[in-house]
């Protein structure tokens, strides 16, 4: 009987995953343009928190207004995200075996990176710097990570819990899943630290015009996602999601905040199966 009950969890567990798995991180689609409710605020006052909820509700409606490519994007992702839950346990086993005392040693200092209280403490550096210099690019930055941050932390949190994966460190396998559990160690998809490591970083990326800057913020983002996996934490697919979704969302944000500057251009393609055409969009 109780073989019975755990086939089932595992059944409905894997079922959960393939609805959920990168369902959340297309709230990247499609590019919204800024508008006067959308305005970027570079101070922490009450319109700030005013547009951080209109944010969050664009974030969450945005799958409504996917078109056919954006769908194409769901699909290839979906099932690289499938490919690697298929293999979670031999990556998982390799990475274990590439183990050494120089990977353990930077462990406890790569892991900060992706906490959320030394996260929380660096945007917040960022946004006092902003003040002591006068920079609304500092400050814009530094609240546009933390909505991000913050957003992208919800749906962790939603995922973990209708989810409810096994961590590796339970010693249980990939493929086990209590859906809507409240145990910590059944709250291994999506990687938070991952998440919220890319989160920020694709504010950081998006704000700043410097190529080593976005080496810097998405390199660093990537070890700790790498070492969610090394310290037995997630598997692959956990840090897969987890980074996908931060990013997408820290690049939605983004993008609801951005300004076209003055006598600047863009240039949009669309090619579908009912439609090729090529934008040009002019703003003075």
């Amino acid at each position: 009987m109780a073989m019975t009950v755990n086939k089932m969890r595992t059944r409905i567990g894997a079922a959960v995953l393939a609805a959920l798995i990168f369902w959340t991180p297309f709230y990247a689609f499609p590019p919204v343009q800024a508008s006067p409710e959308h305005s970027s605020s570079d101070r922490l006052d009450s319109s700030y928190f005013k547009k951080f909820g209109l944010d969050f509700g664009e974030v969450v409606t945005s799958p409504a207004r996917w078109g056919s490519g954006d769908f194409l994007r769901f699909s290839a992702l979906v099932g690289t995200g499938l490919l690697i839950y298929g293999f979670d346990k031999e990556i998982y086993d390799w990475v274990q075996r590439q183990k050494s005392s120089a990977s353990l040693d930077a462990s406890p200092v790569i892991s900060k990176f992706g906490n959320g209280g030394y996260l929380t403490a660096f945007m917040a550096a960022l946004y006092v710097s902003g003040e002591v210099f006068d920079s609304s690019d500092l400050r814009k930055t530094a609240l546009l990570s933390l909505e991000s941050f913050l957003t992208t932390t919800a749906f962790v949190l939603a995922l973990k819990v209708a989810v409810g994966r096994a961590r590796p460190n339970t010693g249980e396998s990939s493929h086990s899943f209590y859906p809507f559990s409240f145990s910590t160690g059944h709250t291994s998809f999506p990687s938070g630290d991952a998440a919220g490591a890319f989160a920020v970083a694709s504010v950081i990326a998006d704000q700043s015009p410097g190529v080593l800057v976005d080496a810097l913020a998405y390199g660093l983002a990537g070890l700790v996602a790498v070492y969610r996996v090394h310290d037995r934490k997630h598997w692959p697919s956990d840090v897969f999601a987890g980074s996908a979704l931060g990013f997408f969302v820290g690049k939605k944000i983004a993008h609801l905040n951005e300004k076209n500057p003055s006598g600047n251009y863009r240039v949009a393609f669309e090619l579908t199966p009912g439609r090729q055409a090529i934008t040009l969009i002019l703003s003075f």
